[in-house]
């Protein structure tokens, strides 16, 4: 977390590199990484920025290490003593003003903008694509 900011870049490469090889030295096998929707979608709809990701797997490949990537839809941060906040793309959090209903709902009617509803996951109102595509 926070390795990568909202512009796709990374946060401090060398001190990030120190680390991954402290980790190599400790004969860790691998890492693990969130690649947020937010960030490498977070303007326009199929406008990716892949840029602070691929320097990131770069490192870790060149230090031979595994990597796992876990691919987060989901908003992070924004709760108390939270020192990451990672929205859901801007455009999307646009649609979900005038459309709340794509985001999850409680029995009550709260809708949760943190994370999008799986009843859209084949409806096409992201701008014609649906939430899986």
């Amino acid at each position: 977390m926070g390795v990568i900011n909202i512009k796709c870049e990374l946060v401090d490469p060398d001190g990030l590199l120190k680390q991954l090889k402290v980790l190599k030295s400790a004969n860790v096998d691998g890492v693990m990484v969130d690649c947020w929707w937010g960030i490498v979608e977070a303007h326009a709809p199929q406008e990716y920025n892949w840029n602070g990701y691929k320097r990131l797997f770069q490192m870790v490949h060149e230090l031979k290490l595994k990597l796992q990537v876990v691919m987060s839809f989901h908003e992070c941060g924004g709760n108390f003593g939270d020192d990451v906040c990672i929205p859901l793309p801007h455009w999307v959090a646009e649609i979900g003003r005038s459309n709340p209903d794509i985001f999850f709902t409680d029995r009550e009617g709260r809708h949760n903008p943190e994370c999008l509803s799986w009843g859209i996951d084949k409806e096409r109102v992201l701008r014609g694509r649906t939430a899986v595509e």
